[in-house]
């Protein structure tokens, strides 16, 4: 509890600084208030944080729909624009000093790009003036996130890969100026109108595959067409990949998963078992106890499954952590898992966390050969195989999680908001 007050206020503090820099910074530089502005903000809400898909990764417009507040209303203009418009309801929903933390940083990465393009503008032009600011908004974004994430990592013993995150951001900065340049030339010669007009015209294009990749809807298309075809041949397996995605999701998001990775994510639970399609019901509804040549048709799944998404067209984004989790989800801790008998880190995060969602659900599900163990057996069965079957670290993260989850259902059921017969983890 200490360690976590120690981060709550580490993000406090930087966000009470940065705002008063902010403050203390813009009021020195030349602004332009103008009702334009609260159209940039109006737009800033409705994009609620989209991002455009590239090969080379996906970059938010948060930065492109700045630029021409920061040009031409001011670096301070573009930094209110941007504490009122990059924000969404899940925010509200966080602790207070990440509320502070978010607005006062946002803000500040706002002000010192406009501060840049605005000293760049009048000594080298606007190409690198813009190529300039860009990079300076989204390095400023990228160390204010990378030293909370570390902060959060020493004081809460969590774990993420987040640096991969970051050098993908860094990745999508020349698409980023450019779209920029282009919003700041359909504002100036078509006003507000215009860049509105331009920024629907954009969400158009993005839904028909923008940039050769697979749009959003497809993929989406894609996912539930293979979940019908899961359910005609087995409900129960439907269910229990809903319910392993459910708790990989709640793990990935303590462990920071940024929301484009938590929705790939998301995509390969419901792909973790589709290796299963291929086997015998006769096998996988075996009632007993599984012979060997039973069992090692069993463990053939993972490479079945692995075999069968290198068929779907799947984002490159999102092939190598769906790849990672179908293929590597039954390899254990300590090395004695399938197929391939990886050991701790070798295996990836991801499929380290949905071991642990998989295993859960196992325990506190009836099966055809054995009924479901009770909540608090369960939970003693799960410490047991820490460290050993499953990442320790990982197992303490989710037990934190079932704590909580726990805690809001009894709530729940003592305010007779819920029966105390659906009080039970697998219905969540």
């Amino acid at each position: 509890m200490r360690r976590k007050s120690v981060l709550q206020a580490y993000l406090c503090i930087t966000g009470i600084a940065t705002a008063l820099i902010t403050y203390r910074l813009g009021m020195a530089t030349a602004n332009n208030f103008s009702i334009d502005v609260l159209f940039f903000i109006g737009l800033l809400l409705a994009n609620n944080r989209r991002s455009i898909e590239t090969e080379s990764g996906a970059f938010s417009l948060n930065y492109p729909l700045l630029l021409p507040v920061m040009a031409l209303h001011g670096p301070l203009m573009a930094a209110v624009a941007a504490i009122a418009g990059i924000i969404e309801l899940e925010e509200f929903k966080q602790p207070f000093a990440v509320i502070i933390h978010n607005r006062g940083t946002i803000a500040f990465s706002s002000l010192i790009s406009g501060i840049v393009y605005h000293r760049i503008l009048a000594g080298y032009g606007f190409t690198l003036a813009i190529g300039a600011s860009a990079m300076t908004y989204l390095l400023a974004n990228t160390i204010f996130f990378a030293t909370a994430k570390l902060v959060e990592m020493f004081t809460t013993d969590t774990r993420d890969g987040f640096l991969n995150d970051i050098l993908e951001t860094l990745k999508t900065l020349p698409s980023s100026a450019a779209l920029g340049a282009v919003f700041y030339y359909t504002y100036v010669y078509f006003s507000v109108y215009g860049l509105i007009v331009s920024y629907l015209f954009l969400l158009a294009l993005r839904s028909q595959t923008l940039f050769g990749l697979l749009d959003t809807t497809y993929r989406l298309a894609l996912i539930k067409s293979l979940l019908r075809a899961v359910w005609a041949k087995d409900p129960e397996l439907m269910q229990h990949m809903e319910r392993v995605a459910f708790f990989s999701g709640e793990l990935a998001r303590q462990y920071g998963y940024s929301p484009l990775k938590q929705r790939a994510l998301d995509e390969a639970c419901y792909f973790h078992d589709i290796g299963k399609l291929e086997i015998q019901d006769e096998i996988l509804k075996w009632p007993g106890r599984l012979s060997q040549r039973q069992f090692e048709t069993i463990k053939s799944h993972p490479e079945r499954g692995a075999r069968f998404i290198e068929e779907i067209p799947i984002p490159l984004r999102n092939r190598k952590i769906i790849h990672n989790i179908v293929l590597y989800h039954h390899e254990r801790w300590d090395g004695k898992g399938y197929p391939f008998g990886l050991a701790k880190e070798e295996i990836p995060l991801e499929a380290r966390i949905v071991a642990v969602a998989d295993t859960w659900d196992a325990m506190t599900s009836r099966r055809c050969y054995r009924e479901p163990l009770s909540i608090p057996d369960a939970i003693t069965e799960l410490k047991r195989v820490r460290g050993t079957q499953l990442d320790p670290a990982v197992v303490d993260v989710f037990l934190r999680i079932l704590d909580d989850l726990l805690e809001k259902e009894r709530k729940q059921v003592s305010a007779g908001l819920m029966d105390k017969e659906h009080y039970h983890p697998a219905s969540w």
